[in-house]
Formats: C-alpha cells, structure tokens, sequence
C-alpha cells in the first residue's frame, strides 16, 4: 500500500463511519467495519442519516449524542486566538497542519448543540487535505438544520464554524508553503 494512503488511514480522528443500507452517522464503531474515507462520502452519509431523522427532536438528540463523542479539551484551547468570532454560542477552534499536510482540528463550545455540530465537523473534516477543507460547501450541509428556533442562528454558528476552519487551513497553508501553487490553488477553491 502506498505511504500516503497508510498515513491518511492513520491521521483519521477516533470517529468512524458505520454505513447501513445508505445511512451513515460518525458513531464510535469497531475499526474493522468499512468506513466512509473521503469528505465528500461522508458529507453524503451524514445528509442521509439526518434526512432519515424526520422529527426535529430526533435531529437535536443526534446533534446531543455527538457532542459528547467530541474529546475532553482543558482551558488552554479556550484562548482568544482561538475564539470563533460571529457565533450565537462561545467557539473555541484550534486548527493545525501535521507533518504530512492534512488539517487537524479541535473544537469546544459553552452550546451542547454547537458541540454536536462541531463534532460533525470534526468528523467531516480532521485528518482531510486542505483542498478536502476548502472543498465543502455551505450549502452542501443545509441538511443539517435541526427544524429548532432560532434555526437561523443555528445554521449561522454551523457556517461560522465552518468558514473559520477553512480561513484558518488557507492562512496555514499560505504560511507553511508561502505564495506558492498550493496556497494560490486553495484560495482559487472558495
């Protein structure tokens, strides 16, 4: 098996993609199961598992489970820097480029219900390339509106989110490869 393929395997978050019959959901599972391995697969699988989930409650419960599958964060990933600016809850992201390019992130909130969006987030994207990052669309996730009001304060953190962690995965990339192909290449992607 090629290097890169061996390494993107190992860069994967603890989140796994459990599929059954078309519906897909970032639950804890057992690693040996296949699992859905690129962004755009697994934005497919988590349209389907929250179109499959009709009642609103059952779309929040979901968003409750995966909030607590997001790892314990300490205080320190609660700075300023890290702050996501914009959003109804309090956000805290810390984005990082490993040693071989792909995006890692983690994320924290004072919202349950952010956490959850986040850990889909998460799940979507930690261990993707930058192009993976800045590839997902806005609008590619509006499935994931929970029907609660305000919802559009919901969807307006669930962008935030998302926009910040593709701003910071441009800056990085721009930092680490300066005004080369690569970062003019992710800015043209937006």
């Amino acid at each position: 098996m090629p290097r890169n393929k061996i390494s993107r395997k190992h860069t994967l978050t603890h989140f796994s993609l459990k599929c059954k019959q078309s519906v897909c959901s970032p639950r804890i599972v057992n690693p040996s199961v296949n699992s859905c391995n690129t962004v755009a697969r697994k934005v497919q699988c988590l349209i389907a598992e929250f179109k499959s989930l009709k009642e609103p409650i059952d779309r929040v419960k979901a968003l409750l489970h995966y909030a607590t599958l997001l790892p314990f964060l300490d205080e320190s990933i609660r700075s300023e820097e890290n702050k996501v600016p914009g959003c109804t809850a309090q956000v805290w992201l810390e984005v990082k480029m490993d040693f071989e390019g792909f995006m890692r992130f983690r994320v924290d909130s004072d919202s349950e219900i952010t956490k959850g969006f986040a850990s889909c987030l998460i799940w979507l994207l930690d261990g993707a390339t930058p192009e993976e990052v800045v590839g997902v669309k806005a609008e590619d996730l509006a499935e994931m509106n929970v029907g609660i009001l305000p919802a559009n304060s919901r969807v307006n953190t669930w962008n935030t989110v998302l926009i910040s962690m593709q701003k910071r995965t441009i800056a990085l990339v721009e930092q680490r490869f300066g005004d080369s192909a690569k970062s003019l290449a992710l800015l043209n992607c937006k």
